[in-house]
């Protein structure tokens, strides 16, 4: 079926997709085992070449004419593997040159005369030794049937000269992905284009997208071969017949040919769904919506496009051509300096957080200091636009199944660690700095979800009702709303005699009363919230005796709804203050999901 993905060559590396590959035929005659053995290996590409992309390879060229000379679509493939995969030092060189053919053709009076169409294979053997490419990405087609009508010799120069590249980079040792050309768009050349029967074409033939198609279908049928063909030509026509509906006029090349930015990024997009970039990259539509989920994005971009156009002028005077009118660049020594110290200030920027890396529940941990307290922040696969976020008051990584599947949403996790300020105003001045931080400085959304679980119930209301407009919801787990319950003991509850003497430490009271006097309690201090119209979710247990639920969580459900608030308790008969949380956390997801989308 024309645009489906085979089994990539890529994947096979791993040894892991390997080992699933011999389980599926061992199990080959039993189909519910092969059906599950399919599923596995489904599983296990998307998972490991999301975490893993382009592994082993360290230098990208690309080859093409005057569409990938051009960069947009390699510098969106760039930004993507430095944004997502910054560890992944990978250097993408763009060697395509204007007017260029694989075919060898040239159409007579090209360029007013002024030179043939220079032949890729006359320079490509010096472009691979110069280089030394672990993967070649290469876009021909477009120029090969020179504009006219389709013609079988011009066809096999062109499969000739495609077969000639792919056998030369397979012979270097570097592997090979093809891409099909993009469409010849004729509606802008309305009125110019020219028809068949004709015996030259000083304009381009208007049919010239059916030639381009036949071109692309053959390169296509080459991944029965084990080629590797990313269908360019398919995805951009499909998406200007669906898009056309309510925009009849749109175009991604005001010249039929050369496609804008675009229409650039829908060929890295392509090349990025090929290559296993997670499937999250659909949702972009152009290269801003991608950027904006950048961490230091408007600063990146332009660099990759420096360092990308520094390197291409010099690496193809080096390596040499017969392209008349191209910038010669710096002495390829002087250019890669640059590009080097480039790189360096690429590598910081693109890191999305400071400190110490690690990894938890399998996404990447940034652990680092904020106002001199230790803070942590787990990152999601692929972030959303909006980068909205979750905040742990206290016990982080206790019960995280919640925390996984909104991190499987695109959430990031961040958590600050204060284990004994409960809730204090010291604590939430912590917290204060920790927000600028994760706003100001790591572009996170304006609008937390909190999460406070017992104890993390003080540090999230407490930091929730000084902070109304930053808070999009708050989940609490058997939380603690009032320390004159817990730690104080003042009611039903045990108590905990340490901890009550933290409070008086850490809130700056001189003795009980005073303690016992205070009303900025989170059951006290409910207003702001529901002023700002704050959605509630609490989860308790009806049997616990260490936060007794009637002092918490039903003093606030009461006094919440009062204020005209919302609030939504799941009771757990039964149970004490542990387990926290709920064998299914699929509505504590959907809750925070429904208030962040608000």
């Amino acid at each position: 079926m024309r645009g489906a993905v085979p089994d990539n060559a890529l994947f096979k590396r791993f040894e892991l997709i390997t080992h699933i590959i011999r389980l599926n035929t061992v199990y080959s005659s039993l189909p519910i085992r092969r059906f599950v053995a399919t599923i596995l290996l489904c599983m296990v590409i998307h998972t490991v070449i999301a975490d893993d992309f382009f592994k082993g390879v360290h230098r990208v060229v690309f080859l093409g004419d005057s569409i990938t000379h051009g960069g947009q679509y390699v510098s969106d493939v760039e930004l993507f593997s430095i944004a997502r995969f910054p560890q992944q030092k990978i250097e993408f060189l763009n060697l395509g040159l204007p007017s260029e053919t694989v075919s060898g053709l040239s159409e007579a009076g090209h360029a007013g005369g002024a030179f043939p169409r220079p032949d890729l294979d006359e320079r490509l053997d010096r472009v691979l030794a110069l280089t030394k490419p672990d993967l070649v990405i290469a876009s021909y087609g477009m120029n090969d049937g020179i504009y006219f009508p389709f013609n079988k010799k011009r066809f096999a120069r062109f499969k000739e000269g495609i077969t000639r590249l792919h056998k030369k980079v397979i012979k270097s040792g570097a592997k090979i992905i093809h891409l099909t050309p993009s469409p010849f768009d004729s509606l802008p050349l309305k009125g110019r284009a020219l028809p068949a029967g004709l015996d030259s074409y000083p304009q381009p033939f208007e049919g010239y997208d059916g030639v381009l198609n036949q071109y692309s279908e053959w390169l296509l049928a080459r991944r029965s071969k084990g080629w590797e063909v990313v269908d360019i030509h398919g995805a951009i026509n499909a998406y200007l017949a669906e898009h056309r509906k309510t925009n009849s006029n749109l175009t991604f090349a005001g010249d039929g040919i050369h496609i804008n930015d675009h229409g650039n990024w829908l060929v890295a997009r392509e090349i990025l769904k090929y290559v296993g970039a997670p499937t999250g990259i659909r949702q972009f539509d152009d290269v801003n919506a991608f950027l904006a989920t950048v961490t230091n994005g408007e600063e990146i971009y332009p660099l990759i496009q420096k360092r990308q156009a520094l390197l291409k002028d010099s690496l193809l005077a080096t390596a040499g051509h017969r392209r008349p009118g191209m910038g010669k660049g710096l002495p390829l020594a002087e250019a890669r300096q640059q590009a080097s110290v480039i790189g360096e200030r690429l590598q910081t920027l693109a890191l999305p957080f400071p400190g110490k890396r690690a990894q938890w529940n399998g996404y990447d941990r940034y652990d680092y200091e904020v106002d001199g307290k230790p803070v942590q922040v787990v990152v999601p696969r692929e972030s959303v636009s909006a980068k909205p976020w979750v905040w742990h008051g206290e016990f982080f990584g206790h019960k995280p199944e919640p925390e996984i599947a909104l991190l499987e949403k695109g959430f990031h996790v961040v958590y600050m660690s204060l284990p004994d300020m409960l809730g204090s105003p010291e604590a939430v001045q912590h917290w204060n700095a920790f927000y600028e931080d994760l706003t100001q400085k790591r572009g996170l959304g304006k609008k937390a979800a909190l999460v406070g679980l017992s104890r993390g119930g003080l540090y999230c209301y407490n930091w929730a009702s000084a902070n109304p407009e930053k808070v999009s919801c708050i989940y609490a787990d058997a939380p603690v709303c009032d320390f004159k319950s817990w730690p104080g003991g003042k009611g039903k509850g045990k108590g905990s005699p340490g901890d009550w003497q933290l409070v008086l430490k850490r809130y700056g009271f001189k003795n009980e009363a005073e303690a016992l006097a205070y009303d900025k309690n989170p059951v006290d201090n409910l207003a702001p919230l529901a002023a700002a119209h704050v959605p509630l979710l609490h989860v308790y247990g009806d049997a616990d005796d260490v936060v007794p639920w009637e002092e918490n969580t039903g003093l606030i459900a009461k006094r919440y709804r009062k204020l005209g608030g919302s609030i939504t308790l799941i009771a757990k008969p039964g149970v004490g203050h542990h387990p926290h949380g709920l064998e299914d956390s699929a509505p504590i997801v959907d809750f925070i999901l429904k208030a962040a989308a608000q």
